[in-house]
């Protein structure tokens, strides 16, 4: 007999983990409730806190049948929990309440970072705050580390990696992250790496572009030493093709794999965009780990663009880089929450058309589409 919980149970129960650190004896608000609240606040594209108190004032009697909060709290509470809560806690609860509500059978580990541009001219902050979030290609954030600067991303990279069950997963990350210990560290905890190759791995990034000149990539050519897929996608006015060259033998770089563990696949993926006539074109290259497929090598390339593309959704949706939030901890907690938002809106899209933007109003309208939503997720 299987027993299902309901949206409220599963709140209560991930989000009791997190400790309480106001003094017991002035608590008027329960902190269960105030997260419940920034939570479905921040479903409906709400994540300033004065409009969610608006939220919440204005659906008391939705929010008292549907979750049992009983009292909305004033702005300077809400402020004042934000900034006290620990964001390792709050992280690991909406974790599991992702992993509830989203069937999670991962195979890629995305990891990029993200700057919170506004935190740079917020006094009560030192330096803008760079946050590397591992993201799934189920689009769970499973993990984040926040830093001051994007050079301190590589170490920041290598802990979530440390943190992270990655056994049997494929793990990719751009340039900077392209170094000889991270691979190591991934390896190591039994997963695969994708890393991009850039100008940071000088000697090696010439001696492998200079594999993938242009001249050489002739998909006509029936002797080819690589390995070959492509693909070609039509819209916005566009025709993009994306190929996967793949080498046969890598065996030139014998000296480079001594350094590089696990390496197995040395790869570039060349991009060809025609608009209005004009066609553009780039080659990137990669060091990999997986020994596999052009085919799913290039797939592995393309879904780590969902990464940014979350990155970009917190801009353009909740407006992140204009959060006014005063101090860290806060900015960090309100990040955890969008990135839910987001991880639950994208899991729930049927209609390409559909925005993420459009559904959290239908959400804000309609109280049945939020619950219709969270019902979606936990089917």
């Amino acid at each position: 007999m299987v027993i299902r919980m309901s949206n409220n149970e599963i709140l209560n129960m991930y989000f009791g983990i997190i400790e309480d650190p106001r003094c017991e004896a002035n608590v008027v608000h329960p902190l269960i409730d105030i997260l419940k609240l920034v939570m479905l606040a921040v479903l409906c594209g709400m994540d300033e806190l004065d409009k969610i108190i608006d939220y919440g004032e204005n659906k008391k009697e939705f929010l008292e049948k549907e979750f049992n909060i009983k009292k909305i709290p004033s702005k300077s509470t809400l402020t004042r929990v934000m900034a006290m809560i620990s964001p390792k806690w709050l992280s690991l609860s909406v974790v599991c309440i992702l992993k509830t509500l989203i069937k999670e059978n991962a195979n890629q580990i995305m990891l990029d970072g993200k700057a919170i541009k506004s935190t740079e001219t917020i006094s009560t902050i030192e330096t803008m705050m760079n946050i590397v979030t591992a993201y799934t290609d189920t689009g769970i954030s499973l993990g984040q580390k926040t830093v001051d600067n994007k050079s301190n991303e590589i170490p920041a990279v290598k802990e979530l990696i440390e943190m992270l069950n990655i056994e049997g997963k494929v793990v990719t990350a751009d340039a900077l992250h392209c170094q000889k210990e991270t691979a190591e560290i991934i390896v190591k905890n039994k997963g695969d790496y994708v890393l991009q190759l850039k100008g940071n791995q000088k000697n090696l990034y010439e001696d492998v572009y200079a594999m993938f000149d242009d001249k050489y990539m002739d998909e006509t050519d029936k002797d080819c030493e690589y390995e070959i897929y492509s693909t070609q996608e039509k819209s916005h006015g566009r025709i993009e093709k994306r190929t996967c060259y793949v080498l046969n033998e890598i065996e030139f770089f014998t000296n480079y794999m001594a350094e590089w563990k696990g390496l197995k696949k040395i790869f570039a993926v060349k991009r060809e965009v025609e608009r209005n006539g004009e066609v553009s074109r780039e080659i990137s290259c990669y060091l990999s780990s997986k020994n596999t497929t052009a085919e799913k090598l290039l797939s592995y390339t393309r879904k780590h663009w969902e990464i940014e593309s979350m990155h970009h959704i917190l801009d353009v949706t909740y407006d992140e880089d204009n959060c006014r939030l005063y101090t860290q901890t806060a900015q960090e907690n309100m990040n955890i929450f969008r990135k839910l938002g987001v991880s639950v809106h994208k899991n729930q899209i049927k209609n390409r058309k559909q925005t993420i933007k459009s559904k959290m109003f239908n959400c804000l309208l309609n109280d049945a589409s939020l619950l219709e939503l969270l019902q979606d997720c936990n089917n």
